[in-house]
């Protein structure tokens, strides 16, 4: 909730000051263990106890080393010259008996001065506001994500600190929260307060009190998130979700369109197994970041116990348009009880594509990973497809990882028994590999949260679009229409728009003749952010090369509106229509120059992020 009744407490743990600590009590432990037994030789020489009586009087003496006593330099008891043993034994003890006090000390006051020089020191940290799913992931994989970036974690429940991150628990109002996490000096706030209405409460609050910080909502409903994606609220408030985050990962990690080329498909042909949210932004990502060139269009087959009754019908009227230049079908069931039936459907299916890949998205509770190995099993039996299978698992379900690109998916049936030994033991893909995808760490990073900073690519992006357009607009009309528009001045949904933008760049770099899919696999794990070198293979001289690019990226913008409810129609941006919502032929002159500035724009963008040097 917005308005938790709390008070911030709390200090990271581990890191130096755990070290430090360890050492402190290492040395007070050493030191009083010395004190005692100099202490005890001393008195068993100076008092030779030869009673139960004298035994005691040097237990008693012996333990006073450690409580500071006189009695180690008083000449009435241990003589006019101490022996060593009584001086060493009493600065041993001193030692002992400081450090202790000390520590006895810090306990009373040593949280909350440690949580104020925390808060002092801090600076251009990360503040994660919640006990959702998405902030208590965040929180626990942000040394892993961030190895150099401090956090703090404001949390109703206690949650173990841990290096460079503290949890605070939240008392007070939200405003006295923020401003105890030094949200002043933040550069990153990530919301989730587990319900979607709060997360979006929360963060507009925190938007609004600082402005100059990215402000990130895990919005979990997708529905939901598009509509507030139309609303122009906050410039660096920005709605994010695992689903999605999940989805377009594995896209760009492992394209269909190289997979459907590895088993020589006609077209991309994708099974969806669970029609959730998962489910549904799978579809969604594939068709925005893998449209490449063909007559045909994409194929995306779902399969889902409840498709027809409900799911299918939700979302073909939120995408009405979309279903026209999209091959969908919907296939009620349950591998596991239809199996016969379900093989029949797929089956008819493939005879127009195969399947290039399987992914099963469903909840934990219905055994993904047992529902995967059932797919796998009836593929088999049935020949229903030899595509590698991905299985959504928040936490990796124990599988490999494995290596980004197509691996050695496709290939002769006959060798497969050894290619996939292969493939295990290099860590590639191959056919009917079951592989997870939709860890934490990887969803954070298929919403763009790993980026240096968020959005820095489609930023770049879209700085060089304008300037392009407004270029294209001079040399044409002799005037420019609108002067740049800043990126913190778009409104969510254009901003979105963008994102996919970015997204697509792999499949352009691919349709120019780059080898994608050896640059996928040469690193352990491309960050989404990453964009291929392929500039010297994008040739703007060439007009058979400029003409299809042109002609790509019409058909992804296309499909890129109708993801968002666009229509043909007379241009109205309150009725979502567009005229140039039409096929490639027909479009003017202007139309096609605005698809000629992309390719330009991608070109300009992949130069600068090779790899070789950082960013802009």
């Amino acid at each position: 909730m917005s308005e938790a009744n709390t008070e911030v407490r709390g200090r990271p743990g581990g890191g130096r000051g755990k070290v430090a600590l360890r050492f402190a009590w290492t040395i007070a432990s050493a030191a009083a263990l010395g004190a005692l037994g100099l202490a005890f030789w001393g008195w068993v020489r100076q008092i030779d106890p030869s009673s139960w009586d004298d035994w005691a009087d040097v237990t008693v003496r012996t333990v006073k080393v450690l409580l500071l006593s006189d009695i180690y330099f008083d000449a009435d008891h241990v003589g006019a010259e101490p022996m060593w043993q009584f001086v060493w034994a009493r600065a041993l003890g001193v030692v002992a008996s400081v450090i202790i006090a000390t520590r006895l000390i810090l306990l009373g006051i040593g949280a909350r001065l440690s949580e104020w020089l925390y808060r002092f020191w801090i600076n251009k940290h990360d503040v994660i506001v919640g006990d959702g799913p998405a902030a208590r992931e965040y929180a626990s994989a942000h040394n892993q994500m961030f190895p150099k970036r401090k956090a703090i974690h404001l949390a109703e429940e206690d949650q173990p600190g841990a290096h460079r991150l503290a949890t605070y628990e939240r008392r007070g109002p939200l405003k006295a929260q923020l401003r105890r996490a030094a949200g002043k000096k933040a550069r990153r706030f990530v919301v989730d307060e587990a319900d979607d209405a709060d997360t979006w409460q929360t963060a507009q609050a925190a938007a609004r009190r600082y402005p100059k910080a990215e402000v990130l909502a895990h919005i979990s409903d997708p529905w939901m998130r598009d509509r507030l994606s139309r609303e122009r609220g906050a410039h660096k408030l920005t709605a994010f979700s695992y689903a999605s985050g999940a989805a377009r990962q594995v896209m760009l990690a492992h394209p269909p369109y190289l997979l459907a080329r590895n088993l020589a498909a006609p077209v991309q042909h994708i099974l969806l197994v669970g029609f959730g949210q998962v489910g549904q932004e799978l579809a969604r990502e594939f068709i925005a970041t893998s449209v490449v060139p063909g007559e045909r269009k994409l194929m995306i087959t779902v399969i889902d116990p409840e498709v027809e009754r409900k799911l299918a019908p939700d979302f073909i009227n939120r995408h009405e348009t979309l279903m026209k230049h999209v091959d969908f079908r919907f296939i009620a069931g349950d591998i596991r009880l239809d199996q016969e039936k379900l093989a029949a459907s797929l089956k008819e299916r493939t005879q127009v594509s195969p399947v290039c890949a399987a992914y099963v998205a469903i909840d934990q509770d219905a055994r993904p990973l047992a529902l995967a190995y059932s797919w796998r099993a009836a593929a088999l039996r049935h020949q229903l497809f030899v595509a590698p299978i991905f299985l959504c698992a928040q936490h990796g379900a124990g599988l490999p990882p494995v290596r980004h690109g197509s691996g050695i998916v496709g290939g002769d049936e006959e060798l497969q028994e050894e290619r996939e030994k292969q493939a295990v033991a290099q860590g590639q893909l191959c056919n009917l590999r079951v592989v997870s995808f939709g860890a934490w760490p990887a969803a954070f990073d298929g919403a763009g949260l790993l980026e240096p900073r968020h959005d820095m690519l489609a930023r770049r992006y879209h700085e060089e679009h304008e300037r392009l357009r407004i270029d294209r607009e001079r040399r044409e009309v002799g005037a420019v229409s609108q002067g740049q528009i800043a990126w913190d001045e778009l409104p969510d949904q254009a901003r979105t728009s963008v994102r996919r933008a970015v997204a697509h760049l792999r499949a352009k770099a691919h349709v120019a003749g780059f080898d994608l899919d050896r640059w996928l696999s040469s690193s352990g794990a491309r960050a989404t952010h990453e964009a291929p070198p392929a500039h010297n293979d994008i040739r703007l001289d060439d007009a058979d090369q400029a003409d299809l690019l042109m002609r790509l990226e019409h058909q992804r913008w296309m499909l890129d509106r109708f993801l968002d409810g666009w229509r043909p129609g007379k241009r109205s941006d309150y009725h979502r229509t567009r005229a140039s919502l039409i096929a490639f032929d027909n479009l003017e002159a202007s139309d096609r120059n605005k698809d000629a500035s992309v390719a330009a724009t991608a070109k300009t963008v992949m130069k600068e992020w090779n790899g070789k040097r950082k960013p802009r």
